[in-house]
């Protein structure tokens, strides 16, 4: 079943943390060039995942853009070929995850439209050309930026799906609020939206009760397993997968189609996750 109809039919789990998951293993460093330097670690993180019971897998993909990495082409189809080794025929689903490209974009610096779209557009053709099943945008802040790359998004005919970053006043770094995402990406016909990262689960809570207000599309919900503490120079996220469970849940019965984890969130959090969430 494609994923468009699946939604229409029954809740969907997606994975949950990547980056905290790999510097847990002591893999610092940016966690794209991991598909290079030790493959195996994300094919049996994705694993890890898919026996928790996760529908969807993020390619370990984040931030493989051109101006960060000249090798980008390589580190996305390794990436979309750990996932494959993975998933290995299930009927699962694997996204190119993509977020902000950390470069200062017009009005509030000086990198043109021009410039991001063909950036985005960069990896989305590399995605497409290693076989992806959809599109995920996550993690943006900038308005003016999520719009540059759902529209490159678009132009490839796969689902695409896309999520902001928010603080507790319901408002992103650069101001955006929940209505006007809402409104940006109904008008650009995405096929899910949401919110991932950002605050704590309690913030998030009365935020997400905001969002299912302002649109009828699908909704994706991956908050992070609480705020971090730093320990020893490390985040630490201290909500455990019992809470985390019980909270999504919550969360799910209000209308959440799309449900999974951000950072802190670990196997343990989603499989515990998907039991509550498929037994309430």
């Amino acid at each position: 079943m494609d994923i468009l109809s699946a939604i229409k039919n029954r809740k969907l789990f997606i994975d949950g943390g990547t980056g905290t998951e790999f510097h847990k293993q002591g893999l610092t460093g940016d966690p794209v060039t991991v598909n290079l330097c030790n493959p195996q670690a994300v094919v049996d993180l994705h694993r890890a995942y898919l026996h928790a019971g996760a529908d969807i897998i993020t390619a370990n993909t984040f931030g493989a853009y051109s101006h960060k990495h000249a090798n980008f082409a390589q580190i996305i189809s390794a990436a979309i070929e750990n996932a494959k080794t993975a998933v290995q025929g299930e009927n699962k689903y694997i996204a190119l995850d993509m977020g902000p490209t950390g470069l200062m974009l017009e009005p509030y610096g000086d990198v043109p439209t021009e410039e991001a779209a063909a950036i985005f557009a960069q990896t989305i053709q590399q995605g497409v050309k290693n076989g992806v099943d959809l599109i995920l945008i996550e993690t943006m802040m900038d308005l003016g930026e999520l719009e540059i790359a759902v529209t490159e998004a678009k132009k490839t005919g796969l689902p695409v799906f896309a999520t902001m970053s928010f603080n507790a006043n319901g408002r992103t770094m650069y101001g955006t609020s929940i209505k006007d995402m809402a409104a940006l990406l109904e008008r650009l016909q995405v096929d899910a939206l949401g919110m991932n990262c950002g605050e704590g689960l309690d913030a998030y809570a009365a935020l997400l009760d905001e969002l299912l207000q302002a649109t009828s599309l699908p909704v994706i919900f991956q908050p992070n397993a609480g705020l971090p503490e730093i320990v020893d120079g490390a985040p630490q996220y201290n909500v455990q997968p019992n809470e985390y469970a019980s909270f999504m849940a919550d969360m799910a019965s209000k209308g959440v189609t799309i449900l999974g984890g951000c950072c802190g969130t670990e196997p343990a959090h989603i499989a515990a996750m998907i039991r509550k969430c498929t037994c309430t």
